[in-house]
């Protein structure tokens, strides 16, 4: 590593939700809408963006700053001015066509390299905003134009000592395993709650409740406490029981039980 160009700076990154899905024409707009958005909300909280070496990757944008820019301005006055700027962009676009995004910042050591960034900080940045969390955030709550992720370093100096205007309460703490990277971040939704999102994919119910799937499930227990299964289409047998001797599925029948399909056997996946 060169020494001559190492530092330790704020590191933000951002990227945009569903780029790759739109066509040419909009990919043009949206990446304006993005470069407006930022630059407003650096104005708005009083930053020169100019001074910032930024990398721009279409619908991403990976910026360096100066080593001596305070923290406290751009983790609170500007990602509130962008969650702002925003909603003021996306008021009258259809859902498609909107300007939504995620938002990752850190700092710590940079170094400029041949063709970008190298070293573990800059790697964790991205990390954090790739995250899964991150994405399903923006799903889960379709009001919303921003996400925020945090590294540990950045909430622990300034949110959680009480430096900066946000709450920690507003954020949750979640795991990101990106690649071989696994750590964990510090997320807020400006306009949701990041406390009502459920992270647990691998918990698989016991049950699909009739009234949201359209499927019949019925649960019994034979003699010797065997469990059967009888169900949609759609069912997800838990893993708990997926060693029932007999797992009944319906197949083209009117759902309410009058008809039958194929029986499966749990234990020898046999028909």
């Amino acid at each position: 590593m060169n020494q001559a160009n190492f530092r330790r700076s704020l590191l933000v990154s951002c990227d945009l939700r569903k780029y790759g899905a739109a066509d040419d024409q909009l990919q043009r707009i949206l990446q304006e809408l993005l470069i407006q958005s930022l630059d407003r909300a650096g104005q708005v909280a009083g930053l020169d963006r100019t001074t910032w070496h930024r990398q721009p990757k279409g619908d991403e944008e990976f910026a360096v700053l100066p080593p001596d820019s305070p923290e406290r301005p751009v983790v609170d006055d500007y990602v509130r001015a962008l969650n702002a700027e925003l909603q003021s962009v996306n008021r009258y676009r259809v859902p498609d066509a909107k300007v939504r995004m995620r938002m990752a910042l850190h700092h710590g050591a940079i170094v400029d390299g041949a063709n970008g960034f190298p070293g573990n900080d800059a790697v964790l940045v991205s990390r954090l905003l790739n995250s899964q969390a991150a994405h399903q955030a923006l799903e889960d709550f379709p009001n919303a134009d921003l996400v925020v992720v945090l590294s540990d370093h950045l909430y622990g100096t300034l949110v959680a000592a009480g430096h900066t205007s946000l709450k920690p309460s507003d954020f949750r703490k979640v795991d990101v395993t990106v690649k071989n990277f696994k750590g964990h971040g510090w997320m807020w939704i400006p306009d949701g709650d990041v406390h009502a999102m459920k992270f647990d994919e691998a918990a698989e119910p016991a049950e699909l409740p009739p009234a949201q799937t359209g499927s019949v499930n019925q649960h019994a227990v034979a003699s010797g406490g065997s469990a059967i299964y009888q169900a949609g289409n759609d069912i997800r047998i838990p893993r708990s029981v997926q060693n029932a001797d007999v797992i009944q599925n319906f197949d083209g029948n009117d759902m309410k039980g009058s008809s039958f399909g194929p029986n499966y056997h749990g234990r020898t996946g046999e028909n």
